[in-house]
C-alpha cells in the first residue's frame, strides 16, 4: 500500500513541476535586475539574504528514473546553448506531462483497487493514515496521530532497514479480532479452553476460562496494534488520547521482521515457559526501542501500555490477575534482558537473539545463562507414569521459573517468590479431568531443582501459599516429615519431596481418592526423602 501511495505522490508532483517548467519556458526572459552594490542608497531596501536550504546539508537527491520514459532522451543532459524555450524541448517536456499524467491515473486506479481489499478485510472502510506532513492536521480538533513520521522515527533508532508501513486506523474490536486469528494458527482449537483449565485445577485462576480469547482482549489495549500479515497492514486501534502508539508501531515493524521466526507457522505448540522466552524478545525489543524513542524525542513521550490506574480501559477485559501479569511479564522482564543484550552489543546483539532462540524463561530472568559458552539446557525430568487410576492426563506442560514466581506471587510476598526462580532446574505440570460438575480439575506438578536448597527454597514458599490460599484449612498431623498435607473437604493437597531432595510433588485435587493414587503412582520409593 505504501508504493503506490509514496510514487502518486511523486508523480503529481512531478507532473505539476514540468507543467510550471513549461510555462516559464513559454514567457519572455524577464529584464535582469540591477546588480546589489555594497551599501544601499538613502531609502533603498537592502537586499533580503536568500533564505538556508534545510536539507542542503543532507546532500541533493537525484530524482528517480521512472519506468517508460523515452530512453533516447537525456533528463540530466545540459541544454545546448540558446535552447531554452525551443519548441523542440516544450514539445519534449509536454510529452512527460503526458506520460505522468498517464502513470497518475494507473496509480489512482491501484490505491482504489487496495483499498477496496483492505475494507473487505477490515468490513469497514479503512481511513489511510496520510504521509508524514508537518501541516497535516486532524479533521477534529488537535493533531492527527502521525503513524508515520514515528514509525520512521522509531525504525532509525532500532537501525533496521524498512519503509513505512501502510497504517489503518480501525476499532479496538478489529485489532483483538486480528490477534485472535493469529493466535489460532499457533495453537490447537480446544487449546484456550484446555489451557484454563490447567489454570484453575493449579490454583492460577478462580474458576476454567479461555485463556486465548482473554489474551487477544487484553493485548489489544496493551500492545493497542497488530500487524498484519496477510494483508502488510499495521493495524492501530483508535485512542482518545490522540497520541501516537509508539509501542504499536515498534512492534509491528519488529513483528514483520521476526514474528515467523520466533514463532514459524505450522510449527509444534510451545510449553508456556518456551513462550514467554520467546514473547520476552519481541515484547523487550519493543519496548525498548519505545523507551530509547522517548528519551530522544521527550515531546512526543511514547505511547502504548497499559496503566495501573483502576478506570484503565483494559480493565473492562475480563482478565484474572494472574493472566494479566502472565501477558505482562515479557514486556517486563523482556526489557530487562534486551537491555542487557544492547548493553553488549548493541543492536547486533539483539538482532542475534532472534538467530539463537532462548530454549527457556530461566535465560530471560538470568542473560548469563543465555550468554554461557554451553547452551542453557533444563535437567531431565521423568515421572515413573503418567496415568492415575487408567487416567492419562487432559494438560501437560512445563511452567518455567517465570510462571512459578508468579504463581507464588499471588499468595507470597513478591521476595520470597523471587528468590525460588534460580534454583529452578525443569518442571512437569499435568491436569486430569474431574468429572462432570466440578468446579477444578486435579492438578499434579512436578518440580526438579537445581540442588537441595533450591527445593527447600521453593517448598517453604509453597508451603506458605497453599495455607493462605486454602484459608481454614489446618496441615495433617499424621503427615510424614517431608510431606505437607490437607484434607478437604475443599481440595486435598499433598506435597512432598521427591528424587532424592531435588524434586518436589505437590498434588491438589477435587478427591482424597485421586490425591492417594497419584501419590502412590509418581512416588517411587527410591526417589522419595531428602
Amino acid at each position: 500500500m505504501a508504493r503506490p501511495l509514496i510514487l502518486l505522490s511523486v508523480l503529481v508532483a512531478s507532473g505539476v513541476g514540468a507543467g510550471l517548467l513549461i510555462q516559464q519556458t513559454q514567457k519572455p526572459s524577464p529584464p535582469s535586475p540591477p546588480a546589489p552594490s555594497s551599501s544601499p542608497s538613502p531609502g533603498q531596501t537592502p537586499p533580503s539574504t536568500p533564505a538556508a536550504d534545510p536539507g542542503g546539508a543532507l546532500g541533493t537527491i537525484p530524482p528517480p528514473r521512472l519506468p517508460g520514459l523515452d530512453p533516447s532522451v537525456d533528463m540530466e543532459a545540459p541544454a545546448a546553448e540558446g535552447a531554452a524555450g525551443s519548441a523542440q524541448e516544450v514539445k519534449t517536456l509536454q510529452s512527460q506531462v503526458t506520460y505522468l499524467q498517464e502513470q497518475v491515473d494507473i496509480l489512482r486506479k491501484e490505491n482504489s483497487t487496495l483499498l477496496d481489499k483492505l475494507a473487505s478485510l477490515t468490513g469497514s472502510n479503512p481511513t489511510l493514515t496520510p504521509p508524514c506532513s508537518p501541516d497535516m492536521k486532524a479533521t477534529s480538533s488537535g493533531e492527527a496521530p502521525d503513524f508515520v513520521g514515528i514509525g520512521i522515527e522509531l525504525v532509525k533508532t532500532r537501525e533496521i532497514q524498512d519503509i513505512p508501513l501502510p497504517t489503518l486506523t480501525v476499532d479496538r474490536a478489529e485489532v483483538e479480532s486480528r490477534i485472535a486469528a493469529w493466535l489460532t494458527k499457533q495453537f490447537p482449537p480446544s487449546y484456550g479452553k484446555q489451557f484454563g483449565r490447567a489454570l484453575a485445577a493449579v490454583g492460577a485462576v478462580p474458576e476454567p476460562i479461555d485463556a486465548i480469547a482473554l489474551k487477544a482482549a487484553f493485548l489489544s489495549h496493551q500492545i493497542g496494534g497488530w500487524f498484519d500479515q496477510e494483508s502488510q497492514t499495521l493495524l492501530i486501534a483508535e485512542h482518545a488520547s490522540e497520541r501516537e502508539n509508539a509501542l504499536a508501531l515498534a512492534y509491528g515493524y519488529l513483528f514483520k521482521h521476526f514474528g515467523k521466526a520466533v514463532f514459524p507457522p505450522e510449527a509444534k505448540p510451545l510449553t508456556l515457559d518456551q513462550r514467554l522466552a520467546r514473547e520476552s524478545l519481541l515484547a523487550g525489543d519493543a519496548t525498548l526501542t519505545r523507551f530509547l524513542h522517548a528519551l530522544r524525542h521527550p515531546d512526543k513521550g511514547g505511547g502504548g501500555g497499559v496503566g495501573e490506574d483502576p478506570d484503565d480501559p483494559s480493565r473492562a477485559v475480563p482478565i484474572p490477575n494472574f493472566l494479566r501479569e502472565l501477558e505482562l511479564l515479557p514486556f517486563g522482564m523482556g526489557l530487562d534482558f534486551m537491555q542487557a543484550m544492547h548493553s553488549i552489543g548493541g543492536w547486533e546483539q539483539v538482532d542475534a537473539t532472534y538467530d539463537r532462540l532462548p530454549t527457556a524463561s530461566a535465560e530471560i530472568l538470568d542473560p548469563q545463562l543465555y550468554l554461557a559458552e554451553e547452551p542453557f539446557r533444563p535437567l531431565a525430568l521423568r515421572l515413573p507414569e503418567t496415568k492415575i487410576a487408567g487416567a492419562a492426563p487432559v494438560w501437560e506442560d512445563t511452567m518455567g521459573p517465570l510462571g512459578m514466581v508468579l504463581l507464588l506471587k499471588q499468595h507470597v510476598a513478591e521476595p520470597i517468590a523471587a528468590s525460588t526462580a534460580p534454583g529452578w532446574a525443569n518442571d512437569m505440570w499435568l491436569t486430569y479431568s474431574a468429572g462432570e460438575g466440578a468446579k477444578r480439575d486435579h492438578a499434579v506438578w512436578q518440580t526438579l531443582w537445581k540442588d537441595s536448597n533450591g527445593a527447600d527454597a521453593f517448598f517453604s514458599a509453597m508451603r506458605t501459599g497453599l495455607l493462605s490460599r486454602y484459608k481454614g484449612a489446618t496441615p495433617s498431623t499424621k503427615a510424614a516429615k517431608d510431606v505437607f498435607q490437607l484434607d478437604g473437604p475443599e481440595r486435598f493437597v499433598i506435597m512432598k519431596r521427591t528424587h532424592n531432595g531435588q524434586g518436589v510433588l505437590l498434588i491438589d485435587a477435587a478427591t482424597e481418592a485421586f490425591a492417594r493414587a497419584a501419590e502412590k503412582t509418581l512416588v517411587a520409593p527410591s526417589s522419595s526423602g531428602k
